[in-house]
């Protein structure tokens, strides 16, 4: 996985993002937030277009990835019962085991 690979990621989950109606206009600095994530501030949907995508973008730009990201594991619990979001919580879950790939940090699977 590079930089590249884990950029068109995002765009994908942007462009799902946009596809649900989640996403209005431009991405731009990532929001402000009072709280912890933001979480208690807006909704997921509004978190993920206002927060994630922006911050994820910048934290690519400048090659400083999390050890983990576990926005997929989010996206399965605030999104359960949705079924037009279940190609967002899939993105958002490949998204999550791409920069755990590029850590270095693999989870075994378990099935």
């Amino acid at each position: 996985m590079t930089y590249e690979e884990l950029t068109r990621k995002l765009d994908a989950i942007e462009a799902e993002l946009r596809n649900l109606g989640y996403l209005k206009g431009e991405v731009g600095e990532p929001e402000r937030v009072d709280s912890a994530f933001g979480m208690n501030e807006m909704s997921f949907e509004g978190w993920l277009a206002r927060v994630f995508v922006p911050a994820a973008r910048q934290r690519i730009a400048e090659k400083d990835l999390p050890d983990e990201s576990q926005v997929g594991t989010a996206a399965i619990k605030n999104l359960d019962g949705c079924t037009e979001a279940e190609e967002l919580v899939s993105l958002l879950c490949e998204f999550d085991q791409a920069v755990e790939e590029m850590s270095g940090k693999r989870r075994p699977r378990y099935f």
